[in-house]
């Protein structure tokens, strides 16, 4: 697939182009103080209604385009909110001091704020983000209210929410599929990384009006300036950082700057480890290990973007570039009886990992009366992996994806705002080798949203709808079958196009019944076509220690399989979400209920069978003694189900004195088959409490987070023994002139406490890292 606008892209962007060029700029300036006359800084300057949004400087100052009446939102850790009307040139807003900070939650599509929002969201970003940053997504997100890592090793690890994760959580970057292999398999990495990233935003629970289908267990979004939607002065940041725990180097750098009507952004980044250090254990081989084998990472990426911005719109173009060479732990040898351990003591499997992603962003100002905003995103994504194992590439996997999302927004009509748009996704997925259990495959995807709120009052309701259309066209129909290749005339199984339609609801309730406490109410309708890889698979894939088929096979009891797509249905969840919130005063906190009927539920089951038994007639003379490497793998096969997910999820904190606070949060998962028998990998209730401090130029936090033992288990599993994980970290702002300069010391696991994590396909194996300390530098100018 190559890379080249459609004629829709192309009229949309020559048309705001040429209203760009005949507006004039209204350039904004400021400058935000505390109510003690000290500048605030790192406040968000955000320009109601539009993406447009700057941080303040160390001086407080801030500058950017905005159009005479508009209304900016000023926010900032430790102060309430502030709404401006842009009445001049030059502002000077003054913050009171104040315990919750309402961040922008661009994922949400109407400009939301993660306090009004009926979907439950989490929002990490600041210090927060930088002192949770892990080198996996999924790492990085495990400590925020329901959500779990389903733990690869350190180098692998993507986000588990509310139990489900895979094909059900997207994972996007500024809006759009990130459009890597990793709900392919659990070893997989995600391609993004948090290292440059502004902003890490939790959707729980369905998302699939926006982002479709495979959205229908929640989305996490990454936020970072690669496109710049605002102007920006020039400024610079340097983050290095040494962490003990697999003597990690990590150096990144990031630049925005603006001149006249263009802004620019670059970063990049370089991350190396060795393998990591556990505490001592036995893996389900017998062996006594102090260190996760293969474990080690070597990732560089980098991303260039510019935008032609004016208070009437902006367009914009970015290109990144990711290279990641990662060990995957966990894979083992199954050769014949004559090899020994030496012969693969240094042969470990790992990934070779390169994605080249170009993007393109434009939106128009009030175009036309009663539209506020035309907006048009785009991403081309060329990515590709090979594993490689004795220095030899074995399976390959590549995924070309296009994505286009167009999205009208309206003022408000008889009480109404909201918007309209089309997303169009395509994808063409290729596998070749030992591991290609999924045949090369054609996705496409085309939808229909719209999404509508009205204010009645202290009541706002929330509406939403999306139509969806899904296919995919397997590129090799003709698949031979595993155990029939003494026939004089081999079976042949003719994998055919799946097409289906998958329509989605929603509607949500805020009610600020007392100011500072509301009530939200969130009612969801989502299907899901199933995924290319759960309808066609059927092959070996090492990473989940099994041989999968795929929902439109048929498996007899002696191990003949048939091709029959017609049984197969559309995944349907029926979501409510219950919530109550405090969000004024020194104590702030927030309920979470929900229940997930999840109709036709789409899961591995044990087969009974083993690679032996699908091997059985393929006994003939000259057959290679290693064809039968595997075959004390289990058969899993993808089958439907009605399942029941439910759980709750809770936040509080406490401002005891201006500069200290506690905080408390847990969250509960239990999911189960409705015919009886609980779900795989499903996540134990966890909950932490902690201490910050936040003073002049010290600041400081130390939190303990237990996970409780988990025995409600799956057939084949094992209970997993509960553990608690004690952190903390420090750090001090240098009060340097030409230099924003700060140092933090962070430490992980300081108990050196041994805990597996019952969500991961390797769990046995694969630990999680002992006692770590890290030292970082962060430098602004």
């Amino acid at each position: 697939m190559s890379f080249r606008l459609s004629p829709l892209q192309l009229a949309i962007a020559i048309t705001f182009l040429s209203a760009s060029a005949q507006a004039a700029d209204l350039m904004v300036t400021g400058k935000i103080t505390a109510d003690n006359g000290q500048p605030v800084k790192n406040a968000k300057v955000h320009v109601h209604g539009r993406q447009q949004y700057v941080y303040t400087n160390a001086a407080g100052e801030f500058q950017l385009n905005a159009a005479n009446g508009a209304e900016l939102h000023i926010a900032a850790k430790g102060f309430n909110d502030q709404f401006v009307k842009v009445e001049a040139a030059d502002l000077n807003v003054s913050l009171t001091k104040g315990t919750i900070e309402h961040l922008r939650v661009s994922a949400a599509g109407l400009h939301h704020y993660d306090l009004e929002m009926a979907q439950p969201a989490s929002v990490l970003s600041g210090e927060a983000l930088t002192r949770r940053q892990e080198p996996t997504i999924g790492e990085t997100l495990k400590f925020t209210p329901g959500v779990h890592s389903n733990y690869y090793g350190p180098v692998a690890a993507a986000p588990v929410i509310r139990g489900l994760d895979g094909p059900r959580v997207k994972v996007l970057s500024n809006g759009l599929d990130s459009a890597d292999v990793s709900r392919v398999g659990p070893d997989h990495a995600i391609s993004a990384d948090a290292i440059t990233t502004e902003q890490i935003e939790v959707l729980r629970g369905p998302a699939t009006l926006l982002y479709g289908s495979g959205a229908i267990g929640g989305v996490v979004n990454l936020v970072d300036n690669r496109i710049p939607r605002q102007m920006r002065s020039p400024q610079t940041v340097i983050d290095t950082k040494y962490n003990s725990v697999a003597n990690e180097r990590t150096a990144a750098l990031a630049h925005d700057g603006s001149q006249d009507e263009y802004a620019w952004h670059l970063d990049g980044y370089d991350r190396q480890t060795d393998n990591f250090d556990t505490p001592t254990f036995t893996n389900d081989e017998g062996e006594t290990l102090d260190q996760i084998a293969n474990s080690q990472l070597d990732n560089q990426g980098f991303n260039l973007g510019g935008s032609w911005v004016t208070k009437d719109g902006l367009i914009g173009v970015s290109y990144g570039r990711i290279n990641s060479q990662y060990g995957i732990p966990g894979h083992h040898h199954h050769g014949g009886e004559e090899e020994s351990a030496e012969d693969h003591a240094d042969e470990g499997v790992y990934a070779d990992l390169t994605q080249n992603r170009y993007g393109l962003a434009a939106e128009w100002y009030a175009p036309i009366k009663g539209i506020e905003t035309v907006a048009l995103q785009s991403a081309y994504t060329d990515y590709q992996h090979a594993e490689v194992e004795g220095g030899v590439p074995g399976t390959r996997f590549e995924n070309d994806s296009l994505e286009n999302r167009l999205s009208i927004e309206h003022s408000d009509f008889l009480g109404w705002h909201g918007l309209v748009g089309f997303h169009q996704q395509q994808s063409d997925f290729t596998a070749t080798g030992e591991e290609a259990f999924t045949p090369a495959t054609d996705t496409n995807s085309n939808a229909l949203f719209i999404l509508e709120e009205k204010s009645f009052g202290d009541l706002q309701w929330q509406l939403g709808a999306r139509l969806e259309r899904v296919s995919h066209t397997p590129l090799n129909s003709d698949l031979i079958t595993p155990h029939d290749e003494e026939e004089e005339e081999h079976e042949e199984l003719l994998l055919t196009k799946y097409a289906a339609n998958a329509a989605s609801v929603s509607s949500g309730l805020v009610w600020q019944f007392v100011p500072g406490y509301q009530w939200s109410l969130q009612l969801s309708h989502s299907a899901r076509a199933p995924g290319a890889s759960e309808l066609f698979a059927n092959g070996l894939h090492i990473a989940t220690q099994g041989y999968e088929l795929g929902l439109g096979y048929e498996l007899s009891a002696d191990g003949d399989i048939h091709f029959h797509p017609d049984a197969v249905a559309k995944e349907v969840a029926n979501n409510i979400d219950l919530g109550f919130a405090k969000t004024k005063g020194d104590l702030t906190f927030s309920y979470n209920f929900f229940l997930n009927q999840v109709d036709d539920f789409i899961y591995q089951a044990n087969t009974g069978l083993t690679m032996a038994q699908l091997h059985a007639h393929e006994e003939h003379e000259g057959e290679a003694e290693d064809d039968h490497a595997h075959d004390d793998f289990t058969v899993y096969q993808y089958r439907q189900a009605d399942a029941r997910l439910y759980g709750a999820e809770f936040a509080l904190t406490w401002r005891f004195a201006p500069a200290q606070q506690l905080e408390f949060f847990a969250d509960s998962v239990q999911a189960e088959l409705k015919s009886g028998g609980d779900l795989p990998r499903t996540p134990p209730m966890k909950a932490g409490v902690g201490y910050q401090y936040q003073g002049e130029n010290w600041s400081g936090q130390f939190g303990l987070t237990h996970y409780a033992k988990q025995d409600k288990i799956a057939v084949d599993e094992t209970v997993t023994a509960g553990y608690t994980l004690v952190d903390a970290n420090v750090s001090y702002d240098f009060d340097l002139s030409a230099l924003d300069l700060t140092a933090y010391l962070k430490a992980t696991n300081l108990t050196d406490k041994l805990g597996f994590v019952h969500s991961s396909f390797v769990k046995e194996d694969v630990p999680l890292p002992g006692r770590s300390v890290a030292l970082g530098l962060t430098a602004r100018f």
